[in-house]
């Protein structure tokens, strides 16, 4: 075979917005409301916040939370416009 010709094709990537990437089972539409990883899988954000807050600071932190910051955000009732990394 000549280089570049190796009987490889191409395989088309369907693009679903909604569709969460990453952690978590993605055989369903994704709620921002509740987990889908971890310890606290299938626990929603509103009842951490009354029994591990602190897990919710810490998330909304993390790059494993970006998906729940908002969430997080309205159910702790914080507005963060900026992100301290030394904390």
């Amino acid at each position: 075979m000549a280089d570049g010709d190796r009987g490889e094709q191409a395989f088309e990537i369907e693009e679903d917005r909604l569709r969460p990437v990453g952690p978590g089972d993605t055989s369903s539409s994704f709620d921002p409301t509740r987990l889908d990883f971890g310890h606290y899988a299938g626990r929603t954000i509103e009842e951490l916040a009354g029994t591990d807050p602190d897990y919710l600071r810490w998330l909304e932190k993390h790059p494993s939370g970006t998906r729940y910051r908002g969430e997080i955000r309205r159910v702790l009732g914080t507005i963060s416009t900026s992100i301290d990394w030394s904390r």
